[in-house]
């Protein structure tokens, strides 16, 4: 069996993943509405109905490729870095910090050490726990989700005390970014802001870095085995610790680009999970940064439907909620059986040699 039958074949679990899930929640709907068919032809229908909620697709697409090109990153290293949302936070804060506090600028310039700012932040957040791991082999799924609270609390005790804008009343956020620093709208009747062309390139970004470069190349080689990859030289610990900086530099990026396009200053808790649906949108795309831009897509388009169901039908939008759960259920379990079946078929041919090794040696 080839590789490209192989890449089928999980393009159809993943399909199949998709369907069941949507499938599951149409059946939920026949149970709770009491007009079916309308809540079914505004989920399916009303994300498409006008420019403003197509817009809204995208803006709500943008920070989630950022941060499941962010994660897609760190597990193509075999590194389970639940890290993104910490980073994403910090990243967002310290270009907030430049956005604010930083004068004299020409705009366009002004906008480039933004984003500079914003991915030093979040590569020198994502360095701590690449370095434990690196090191002591620290597990990562703990250390990275300790430092998202570490993360959150701190920007928010900084922006709730120390950077608080005097004249926003009950509401913690620093003072609104210049308007020449925006990251402006399309059109009037399109409002998709320019952040969606910079995830665009992000994601040609990091196809080319994984998929074209030596770094990449040595990722993959390290998430794949680790062991062989360091007899043959690689500097795996260099390796490891890199992939999570530049999975914090990404995420850190999507953070201020949330910031500048959307809500134009920060603000405590901007981020409602955005990084933990990256987990989501990097498993369905199974770390392919081109497939994390068709998955956020869609994670936004389920969103945006649920939204103009509850509008127009009597059905809530934690459908959607639902939908995207039994997503994670299904790839994940699609996932565990691959893994369980490229598990028995490594046994199967390990039993095979030593079958053959045995033979060899009673002809001797």
């Amino acid at each position: 069996m080839n590789k490209r039958h192989f890449l089928y074949l999980d393009l159809l679990g993943i399909i199949g993943a998709i369907f069941f899930a949507v499938l599951c929640g149409f059946i939920i709907i026949f149970f709770v509405s009491e007009e079916p068919n309308a809540a079914i032809a505004s989920f399916v229908l009303g994300p498409f109905s006008s420019p403003f909620n197509i817009s809204t697709i995208l803006n709500k697409a943008t920070p989630l490729i950022f941060t499941g090109l962010a994660l897609a990153v760190v597990f193509q290293t075999n590194i389970f870095s639940m890290g993104a949302e910490g980073q994403l936070y910090v990243g967002g804060f310290v270009g907030a910090l430049a956005a604010t506090y930083i004068h004299g600028l020409p705009a366009t310039i002004h906008i480039l050490v933004i984003l500079i700012f914003a991915l030093a932040g979040g590569a020198i957040f994502g360095f701590i726990p690449g370095y434990l791991k690196a090191n002591w082999n620290a597990n990562e799924v703990v250390t990275t989700l300790m430092l998202n609270y570490v993360a959150i609390i701190s920007t928010s005790y900084l922006i709730n005390n120390v950077f608080k804008d005097p004249e926003s009343g009950g509401f913690a956020r620093m003072p609104f970014f210049d308007k020449d620093i925006l990251l402006g709208k399309i059109s009037g009747t399109f409002p998709v802001h320019y952040g969606i062309f910079i995830a665009a390139a992000a994601v040609v970004f990091v196809y080319m870095m994984l998929y074209k470069t030596r770094l990449g190349y040595e990722m993959r080689l390290v998430g794949q085995n680790i062991d062989f990859a360091r007899y043959g030289g690689i500097k795996t610990r260099r390796i490891i610790i890199l992939s999570v900086m530049i999975s914090g530099a990404l995420a850190g990026l999507g953070g201020i680009i949330e910031l500048m396009g959307v809500h134009g200053t920060y603000k405590d808790s901007f981020s409602i999970n955005l990084a933990f649906d990256g987990i989501i949108i990097a498993l369905l795309a199974r770390n392919n940064p081109i497939a994390v831009l068709l998955a956020a897509l869609f994670y936004a388009y389920l969103q945006v439907g649920g939204q103009v169901m509850q509008a127009e039908s009597d059905v809530s939008r934690e459908l959607a909620v639902i939908i995207q759960v039994l997503l994670v259920l299904f790839v994940s379990a699609q996932a565990v059986f691959n893994y369980l079946k490229q598990r028995s078929i490594m046994k199967n041919k390990s039993g095979n040699i030593s079958g053959d090794k045995a033979v060899k040696a009673n002809v001797v």
